[in-house]
């Protein structure tokens, strides 16, 4: 299950950043705050009363505080909070992001139309309803309430807002009453909690999210087990070559992946698999999400990205079929997002943009297995989705440039930022369509290639997989100080 905290997904993202505010309170004692009221409202209930939280100035401030933290360099249209305590949260939260408030309530409390849910409670069942105008379509929406218990409320509450078109960044709530599992029902979205309990004996488990030390951080990060994504592109919309395999529908902050997520193990190695242009091929490069696909890799704990990609050959020596094992690209994209942060400026080193360790071992195993591959090259990444003119094609060689493609940016800057290690295996379809001999740039000819080169990039992608093993390396450093 994907249950992560939201706060704890930005850590691993941006895990060298240190950011400027510093809570005054960061050792509130939240569990100490907060009343617990035995058979309330009913016989063998314990009531988590947050009232006396909120009654407490500081400790009010530094909950609002923390629950907005995860958002802060997001760009919020709507804080929806659910009847009632949530009420409170969601406008102070709204206030602080600049967003507007949108209400949940129980039936027969709105004025207006409505669209409405049942749900099961943890002591009854209810409905809640929404204004069928409350937010509009691609909204950016966080939900918040005071916890979750068995998860009905909440569960509802996403349910409304997907209906109204709304985009769900972040689920948010002070209180989780983990031996009860309502969490796991909302596990597909990125969730920030402040303190959990496991039983009802209420153990006090705040969570202290904030000013990590980032030297155990970057330890962290460096001695976690190895896992590899691969990013499947043209040709390779069904790989299947793992072992134990099952999918998952994820959520992230900025929308979902191309695709459902792909896991499990190749030669005991967890693998991590998104298809980008979807197993249909209907998301055409300029309309990728790029970056909800490397977030969703990033919440996984994947470490290494090995991603294919169709290309053009700009080289008489780059033929059809062969593969090259890329280090530089030139970006002539326009049209997309390159970065994670909004309302914060990231210089991200770009000068070696591909992962020398696995490049090395990329090529090394081509080789093995008697596959035409060229240790290096660069790609022009237009944007697409039409091919080159002969004049473009022309300039692009004149540039000295190896490959054409349409996808390895922003993939690989994006990597660069979340501290994962990228390598892009690109497989030559065609000439392009400088070449003065021969037809010009086909979309059947390169599906014909596509095809041939399927198996063998299956056979390398098994090979090399179970030989990396290193997490130690410049990829994950590259993000440090590159924030402003």
């Amino acid at each position: 299950m994907f249950f992560y905290t939201t706060y704890k997904q930005l850590q691993k993202v941006f895990s060298v950043i240190k950011f400027g505010y510093k809570n005054k309170n960061e050792n509130m004692d939240i569990d100490a705050k907060i009343r617990k009221i035995p058979n309330w409202p009913k016989e063998g209930v314990l009531f988590y009363d947050v009232t006396t939280l909120f009654e407490d100035k500081e400790a009010f401030h530094y909950v609002v505080d923390e629950l907005c933290r995860p958002y802060e360099n997001m760009q919020i249209d709507k804080v929806v909070g659910i009847d009632a305590r949530g009420f409170l949260l969601a406008s102070s939260m709204a206030y602080k992001l600049g967003a507007g408030v949108t209400i949940v309530r129980k039936k027969g409390k709105l004025p207006h139309k409505t669209i409405s849910r049942n749900y099961i409670l943890e002591y009854a069942s209810a409905t809640i309803e929404m204004h069928e105008d409350a937010i509009k379509n691609r909204e950016r929406v966080i939900v918040v309430d005071d916890l979750v218990a068995t998860g009905g409320t909440m569960t509802a509450t996403t349910e409304l807002v997907e209906q109204l078109g709304g985009i769900i960044l972040g689920i948010s709530w002070i209180v989780d009453l983990q031996f009860l599992g309502g969490s796991k029902k909302i596990s597909g979205y990125n969730c920030n909690y402040l303190i959990s309990y496991d039983n009802e004996e209420v153990e006090d488990k705040t969570q202290k999210y904030l000013n990590t030390d980032q030297s155990a951080l970057t330890e962290t990060t460096v001695s976690k087990q190895i896992k590899i994504g691969i990013i499947g592109g043209s040709g390779l919309e069904n790989l299947n070559i793992l072992e134990n395999k099952k999918q998952e529908k994820i959520n992230t902050p900025f929308g979902a992946p191309s695709d459902l997520v792909t896991t499990g193990r190749i030669s005991n190695v967890e693998v991590v698999i998104i298809t980008r242009h979807s197993r249909h091929h209907n998301i055409k490069p300029s309309d990728v999400n790029y970056r909800a696909n490397i977030w969703a890799m990033k919440e996984l704990d994947v470490t290494h990205i090995l991603a294919t990609t169709a290309c053009g050959s700009l080289k008489e020596d780059i033929k059809p079929g062969d593969f090259v094992i890329l280090d530089q690209f030139i970006d002539r994209t326009t049209k997309r997002a390159q970065t994670f942060y909004e309302g914060r400026v990231c210089h991200i080193p770009m000068a070696e943009p591909f992962c020398y360790k696995l490049r090395t071992l990329v090529y090394q195993t081509a080789q093995e297995l008697e596959i035409t591959a060229h240790p290096q090259g660069t790609a022009i990444t237009i944007e697409g989705p039409r091919f080159s003119t002969k004049a473009e094609s022309d300039l692009f060689r004149s540039w000295n440039a190896d490959i054409i493609n349409m996808t390895t940016v922003p993939e690989v800057v994006l990597a660069r930022e979340a501290g994962i290690c990228y390598q892009a295996i690109a497989m030559a379809t065609d000439y392009d369509c400088w070449r003065e001999t021969g037809d010009s740039v086909d979309i059947q000819q390169i599906l014909k290639v596509m095809k041939q080169n399927a198996n063998k990039i299956e056979k390398l992608l098994i090979e090399v997989i179970p030989k990396i093993n290193f997490t130690e390396c410049k990829c994950n450093k590259d993000i440090e100080g590159a924030v402003i």
